[in-house]
Parts: C-alpha cells; sequence; structure tokens
C-alpha cells in the first residue's frame, strides 16, 4: 500500500535532462542567426546570457522571465539595433522545434509512472515557465497519460518556491499536504517551497547528501534519490 495519495513532479532537469538538449538548441539558433549577421559562437553565448539575465531580472518571479521569445528579441534588438520579427520568431521557433526533438526521459520514468496509477496514485507536474510549451515537452515525452494535473508558473502568477504553485495543485486534488510529495532537483524551488507546505519531499541528485548543507531543517529534503524509479521504494511500493 503507498504511503501518499500524490505525487508531485518538476519537469525540467527532473524527468528529462534539461542542460544537453538545451545547448543543441541554442547551437542550432546560432546556426540561423550566423546567416543574418557575421557573430562568432561566443559573442552569440554572450549576447543571450546578457538577454536572458536582463529579462530574468526585469521579470523576476514571473513565468514570463523564462520566455525564449524575450530571449531571443532582447538578443536581436542587441545584434540588429532594432527589432526584427520575423528573425526573432525564426530564432524562438528554431530554439523549440530543436528542443522537442532532442528531448528524452530518464531512465524508469514511464515504468514508475505506470506503477504509481496502477495503485491509483494521482500524478501532477509543477514547473515554472509557460503553459503552452510544458504541454507541448510533455505530448513529447509521452506522460501524458500518466499526468492528471499540470499547474505552471503562468497560471499560478508566480514562480516556486513561492506556495502558490504547491497549493493550487493540492487544492485541484482535493489533497492534504501530509498525503502528497514533491519531486524536484532543485533545492530551493522545489525542495524549500514543498517544505514551506508541509509537503515531503524528495530532492534528485547525483551527488550525496552528506555533501549539501542544509542551514536549517525547511531546507532539508526527506529523501535523496539517484534515479526516478527510488520514489517507489520511498512510497514503499514493491
Amino acid at each position: 500500500m503507498a504511503t501518499k495519495k500524490v505525487v508531485l513532479f518538476d519537469l525540467d532537469n527532473t524527468l528529462y535532462e534539461y542542460e544537453p538538449v538545451h545547448q543543441k538548441a541554442l547551437n542550432e539558433v546560432y546556426k540561423i542567426l550566423k546567416k543574418e549577421i557575421k557573430i562568432s559562437l561566443k559573442e552569440f553565448l554572450k549576447l543571450y546570457k546578457i538577454s536572458q539575465a536582463e529579462i530574468h531580472r526585469e521579470l523576476a518571479g514571473t513565468a514570463s522571465s523564462h520566455n525564449r521569445v524575450l530571449y531571443f528579441q532582447r538578443l536581436v534588438e542587441k545584434s540588429h539595433n532594432t527589432i526584427e520579427p520575423d528573425v526573432v520568431l525564426k530564432l524562438y521557433n528554431a530554439y523549440w522545434n530543436n528542443f522537442l526533438k532532442n528531448m528524452k526521459l530518464r531512465k524508469g520514468v514511464i515504468q514508475t509512472l505506470k506503477k504509481m496509477k496502477q495503485l491509483g496514485i494521482k500524478i501532477a507536474i509543477i514547473s515554472d515557465l509557460t503553459t503552452k510549451i510544458q504541454l507541448r515537452k510533455m505530448s513529447k515525452l509521452g506522460i501524458t497519460p500518466f499526468i492528471d494535473v499540470l499547474v505552471t508558473s503562468e497560471e499560478a502568477g508566480s514562480e516556486k518556491p513561492n506556495n502558490v504553485m504547491f497549493l493550487l495543485i493540492l487544492n485541484k486534488l482535493n489533497v492534504l499536504p501530509q498525503d502528497a510529495i514533491m519531486v524536484g532537483d532543485n533545492p530551493i524551488d522545489d525542495i524549500e517551497g514543498g517544505n514551506s507546505v508541509g509537503l515531503d519531499t524528495v530532492l534528485l541528485t547525483n551527488r550525496k547528501s552528506e555533501e549539501f548543507k542544509f542551514n536549517q531543517d525547511y531546507q532539508k529534503p526527506n529523501y535523496t534519490i539517484k534515479e526516478i524509479p527510488e520514489i517507489l521504494n520511498i512510497l514503499q511500493i514493491k
């Protein structure tokens, strides 16, 4: 018998590895921009990081702070000294088409989700970023048949670790915090955020638990795992 009624999963960098896919997508964007203007990869990456940092700073705490179309708009404004709508949209579409094409689930994700569903456990995705993109990711990864609820920062109006996102999922599924558990890779967004509303929390990490220095109890995960299927042991599912 499972100990929880609901499992909340972060999506990016939890159910799949984000960074390799992101880098491939950025390289594709660079190839396109290079045809428009003379620019080195080093200069492109520098402009991208500056543009991303500016948008993050200006829109901190909102889903829009992660919107790639804003990053590329800002980048093109810097590289072209004007707004070029066709170029911005070309870069944006190239990024996401390439990103989605290269996404791969971590080992054992489907089997884990399937086992949870067989035992009547509800599964939720809680994720920063815009809803449309996260829906596209879920569809591409083939996990939609197993997911009961999605909450994004766009829907909630604020980002993790703000407790609004966690409470919204609990409200949608009509469960108490003690009946749910949060699984994610980010010690602040996923673990502190989940702890703040009384969820048990699971940190997905390749690091050993003793490598982390948690100054306060609210920062500590209840469990650490290296692979997604380990959550079944935590839930006492055999």
